[in-house]
């Protein structure tokens, strides 16, 4: 008993030593708790030891992927938007393509509702055309639209035809997007923009990934956004950049590295078209191409985990070229996010934290600059001088100046046709903004070939056709001498040869000697029926000089001489001489701001011309010749008026037969054949009038009709007798295609004369 007492006795003893020690360790770890309480109050957990005294516990990193997509872009609109209502921070963006346009406004500081006004606001169409104004185009390129050449451009360098690199013109795309981003025009490392950002490009040469994380922001948007074949490539740290969606149309491996947590994920992509709505070779290679770009979108999607939220809009039949329909996308997408709010609401914070964030995010828009200095910068291997570019600028140092200025600036040195891409680079400095104007010339010229096709037929077995060829040689010299040579076949026909070389650095005024052969064929009408055709066949040549006040239009006077032989081509015609020679002073004129040579909105052009015919000179026949026109294009709505009233006039002896003036063909009292009515003086008047029905991309349709009234007046009537003025009208269709305006028409002038037109050239 004694001795299980005693082991009892000595096992209590070890139980209340051990229950002392355990009391022991429970002070101790008491007073390691009171230590860590007092010096962490918040009582987070060990991963939450590094927050600062009196912050709440860290929140996930949130990074947000833009994916490509064209116009379905604007559905990341429609989710920023959502993101705002549910006060979800963003703290890393990346994207690709128009998912890169989206999120460099978004990461430079602009709210989703000032990013949905800017998307759904620009003129796209105008944007995507790269022109500038027509008014604003130098005059030597403007003269061009009238002589039916298409706008289609291609280079002779080195005895090799050489094409642009784009088919859509980049210019006002470039420069809108450096305007918007003006406000970044401090900063060269993305990672110091209000939300850190990457834009996803592919390098052409060699077909790597390009992950762009400085430099100037509207590049890296513009870079990631060069569709192959429709954009030319951008230049970026020595680098051809095209379109990032070959490689990575949706960067959620890019939006981890930086380091998000988690991932809000923005697919604009849609299912791929089934094997019936596979149409034609284009639909073929939009297939490919698409294919190719979802293998690399699934495997992105496959890292997503649960945690992250991927949204898909449904665009319907919304596609990547509507552009015009970005407010529907964009509500598409906020519908498609709403889809998702109870996976989004995980991620909201305060309303502190996120007033927070946006005092820390938002930035406005720069609308106005003060410039301190200006310097220009011409890239290319031509003659073209800064001195010729500098003297097209109006802005000064010292001057203020909004952002629609300076984007005039812009296009007026692009429409003087030498450069395919001028940038505009505003920095801003202490007293001011520093503009820096890089204009890279074309890197298919500065020798251009250039074609053009006008056809006319009236349906009664009457039809002419004109093919031009036009080939031009500029910046000659530094002075930006050009030698301009066209080749016309069918009717008319013939060569015409201009060497054009300016007398300063402005290049206002200049001298001109020029050659010309042309035949035109004149039908001698008895009522409807064509009595007779005879041939002109003209040599002529002489020297001008003149004063072109850049883009408004030139006038010019000088000398010329030349040759005219006359022919019977069929029936019975009596031609007084067969040989003429013809010595001549000419003066001519013309102002031409007309904003569309094919279907203007508004404008005018006004052209005169006089030609002296001088016996002095060496002429056969002495006489003079006047000529003048004058329209005026007027807009209300969207119905177009076009007011016109020419005339034409001998002053002094009558007009010889081989430069009469005439009437006749469309919109010329339509109903008459072209060149019906041959005599000494001749006025006509005329309103035409247009609706646009239909837009594209390639071209607009229009219906529309005129109402003309006029006459040509013979040697043996009394010039301008207004009692005798013949009335004519028409109705039309009028497509404005590459090749020209298209007309379908019919005429109806008095006296029982119809006609119908097949018309592809600039009747007015």
């Amino acid at each position: 008993m004694m001795n299980g007492y005693n082991s009892y006795y000595a096992l209590s003893e070890r139980r209340k030593t051990c229950l002392g020690e355990i009391r022991g360790m429970l002070k101790i770890a008491h007073i390691l708790l009171l230590l860590l309480l007092f010096l962490s109050p918040a009582g987070t957990s060990s991963s939450d030891a590094e927050t600062p005294a009196g912050e709440a516990p860290k929140r996930p990193k949130i990074g947000v992927v833009f994916g490509g997509g064209g116009a379905k872009g604007a559905a990341h609109i429609g989710v920023l938007k959502v993101l705002e209502e549910q006060k979800i921070p963003v703290d890393y963006i990346a994207g690709t393509s128009m998912g890169a346009i989206v999120g460099a406004l978004y990461a430079s500081g602009l709210s989703a509702a000032e990013l949905e006004k800017v998307i759904t606001t620009i003129d796209w169409k105008d944007v995507f055309k790269g022109d500038p104004d027509r008014r604003d185009v130098d005059y030597r390129r403007k003269r061009e639209d009238y002589e039916h050449l298409t706008a289609l451009q291609v280079g002779i360098r080195d005895g090799k035809v050489v094409t642009p690199k784009g088919l859509v013109k980049d210019q006002k795309v470039n420069v809108l997007f450096e305007m918007l981003m003006l406000h970044t025009s401090s900063i060269n490392d993305f990672d110091k923009l209000p939300i850190p950002y990457r834009a996803v490009a592919a390098d052409l040469e060699t077909g790597e990934m390009v992950v762009i994380k400085g430099g100037r922001l509207a590049d890296a948007a513009r870079a990631s956004m060069s569709v192959p074949g429709a954009f030319p490539p951008v230049e970026v740290d020595g680098r051809l950049l095209i379109d990032g969606g070959i490689v990575r149309n949706l960067p959620v491996d890019i939006v981890r590295e930086m380091g998000a947590d988690i991932i809000i994920c923005i697919d604009v992509d849609k299912p791929l078209p089934t094997r019936k709505e596979i149409a034609g070779s284009l639909s073929v290679l939009n297939q490919m191409i698409d294919i190719m770009m979802k293998k690399n979108v699934r495997e992105q999607v496959k890292t997503l985990g649960p945690q992250d939220v991927y949204i898909n809009p449904d665009l319907g039949e919304l596609g990547s070229t509507d552009f015009d329909k970005a407010a529907e996308i964009a509500r598409h997408g906020e519908e498609a996010a709403r889809e998702k709010i109870e996976s989004l609401k995980r991620y909201s914070v305060s309303d502190a934290e996120y007033a927070a964030f946006t005092a820390r995010h938002h930035r406005d828009l720069v609308q106005e600059v003060k410039i301190a200095s200006v310097k220009v910068e011409v890239e290319g291997k031509s003659k073209i001088s800064t001195e010729v570019v500098s003297s097209r600028l109006s802005i000064k140092p010292g001057d203020t100046v909004d952002v629609e200025k300076l984007k005039e600036e812009a296009g007026i040195i692009y429409g003087t046709g030498d450069f395919e891409r001028v940038d505009l680079n505003v920095k801003e400095e202490k007293d001011g903004y520093e503009l820096l104007v890089k204009a890279k010339e074309k890197s298919w010229g500065p020798n251009y070939l250039r074609f053009g096709v006008a056809l006319e037929s009236d349906f009664e077995g009457q039809s002419s056709y004109n093919i031009l060829v036009d080939y031009t040689r500029r910046w000659i010299n530094s002075l930006g001498a050009e030698w301009k040579t066209q080749v016309n076949l069918g009717s008319p026909s013939g060569i015409y040869t201009e060497f054009y070389q300016p007398l300063s650095v402005e290049r206002l005024f200049f001298v001109s000697p020029w050659a010309e052969w042309r035949q035109n064929i004149f039908d001698v009408y008895d009522g409807k029926k064509i009595e007779a055709s005879y041939r002109i066949t003209r040599y002529e040549g002489g020297i001008d000089l003149g004063i072109q006040p850049w883009m408004y239009g030139e006038a010019r006077v000088g000398l010329q001489f030349g040759k005219f032989r006359a022919s019977p081509k069929s029936g019975k015609v009596d031609l007084p001489e067969d040989h003429i020679t013809r010595g001549a002073v000419r003066a001519a004129g013309r102002l031409d701001q007309l904003d569309n040579v094919n279907f203007p909105n508004e404008g005018y052009l006004a052209q005169a011309q006089l030609l002296s015919s001088l016996k002095a000179l060496g002429s056969d026949d002495e006489y003079n010749k006047i000529e003048g026109t004058f329209t005026g294009a007027y807009t209300f709505w969207k119905q177009t008026v076009l007011l016109s009233l020419s005339a034409g006039a001998h002053l002094g002896n009558d007009l010889p037969f081989y430069d009469q003036v005439s009437l006749g063909g469309l919109f010329n009292l339509s109903g008459l054949r072209r060149n019906q009515l041959l005599g000494q003086s001749m006025a006509i008047g005329k309103v035409i009038s247009y609706h646009k029905i239909g837009e594209s991309f390639i071209g607009d349709l229009y219906f529309g009709g005129s109402l003309e009234t006029g006459n040509v007046w013979r040697p043996d009537e009394k010039q301008f007798d207004l009692s005798n003025l013949r009335l004519a009208g028409s109705i039309f269709l009028g497509y404005d295609t590459i090749f020209g305006p298209l007309y379908l028409a019919f005429g109806h002038a008095d006296g029982g004369y119809n006609a119908g037109y097949f018309y592809l050239g600039r009747p007015f």
